[in-house]
């Protein structure tokens, strides 16, 4: 704190004050705070009324920028953020060490597995453990394992992050899909580029398979192009063109056949992941030793089902990337 007198008068605040006051700093703005917090944008600005009335002091400079921390607030605010750190620990330890098979599971991942992947999976899991209940989280973003936000993680990634455990229990593999009357057209022709593609738009074009379509066939200039793999796969469905999909999810769509064999290159791992303090957790180990025995067989599955009959395209291949003097 600034001043010995600060620190003591902070000494009043109750804890959901304090969880105000850090929602504020970490957001820059009323509105952020009372999102996060899911409470009204009038029981936030109350809050603050109230701290800075009982400390004697500004919390926050007020600008139509946002709201932001001065000194004062900064210190209130990480003082804040150290209890919440201290109890999420706490809570983490308890949760950990829970050796029942039984509660609930709460699993992040992305909406294409949620739809394609586990749906089948979990049924079978439940039907095997009847006190578990599992919540899935398919929010498309990076939930925090650290806040709890869900217990466990199953997510597609290169490098999934340092601060977690896991294991990689699967390849991620693709290939070109079209809907049935376009893969039967007689003009389909072992030329890639002359295809009605459809493409990524620009906030997903970093990724692997995206990166791909561009080196491979640079030619290709789609004209629609989405940033959801799953708006993608429906698009290709209704015959908007033909795309590269994953092909655990496009193998099960009725509509889509595969029209070229695995593409060779852009991979991705799937991986289990939790906070280290959970992956003792009983039914978050039983969840996790289930998915990572079965996942690998519906990928194995997936790919030797929805080609197309006739033979499959082929895909080119990447040249190496020249290196600087060679």
């Amino acid at each position: 704190m600034s001043n010995p007198s600060l620190q003591k008068r902070t000494g009043s605040l109750d804890w959901n004050t304090l969880q105000t006051i850090l929602a504020i700093a970490r957001s820059g703005s009323l509105s952020g705070a009372a999102r996060v917090l899911e409470v009204r944008h009038s029981t936030v600005f109350r809050r603050v009324e109230q701290a800075e009335r009982r400390v004697g002091a500004r919390l926050f400079e007020r600008s139509r920028a946002g709201w932001t921390a001065n000194v004062n607030g900064d210190a209130v605010a990480r003082a804040a953020a150290e209890m919440e750190a201290a109890a999420l620990q706490a809570e983490r330890a308890i949760h950990g060490s829970d050796n029942r098979i039984a509660g609930t599971i709460r699993i992040a991942t992305s909406e294409l597995l949620a739809q394609y992947l586990l749906p089948d999976l979990l049924a079978r899991f439940l039907g095997a453990h009847p006190a578990i209940e599992v919540e899935v989280d398919v929010a498309n973003r990076n939930v925090d394992l650290t806040r709890r936000e869900a217990d466990m993680a199953l997510r597609a990634t290169v490098q999934p992050p340092e601060t977690l455990v896991g294991r990689r229990i699967a390849t991620i593999r693709y290939g070109v899909y079209a809907a049935r009357p376009l893969a039967a057209r007689t003009d389909i022709t072992g030329d890639l580029r002359k295809l009605p593609w459809i493409g990524f738009d620009e906030r997903i074009a970093h990724y692997q398979i995206a990166r791909w379509l561009t080196r491979a066939l640079p030619e290709v200039k789609p004209r629609l192009r989405l940033d959801s793999i799953a708006a993608l796969l429906k698009a290709a469905a209704w015959g908007r063109g033909v795309a590269v999909l994953p092909i655990f999810a496009g193998s099960q769509e009725p509509a889509l056949v595969r029209i070229t064999a695995p593409i060779q290159g852009p991979e991705m791992g799937l991986w289990i992941l939790s906070h280290p303090e959970m992956r003792v957790n009983a039914r978050v180990r039983e969840l996790s030793a289930f998915l990572a025995e079965n996942i690998p067989a519906e990928f194995a599955r997936a790919t030797e089902r929805g080609a197309v009959a006739k033979p499959l395209l082929p895909c080119p291949k990447l040249r190496p990337r020249r290196t600087e003097g060679s």
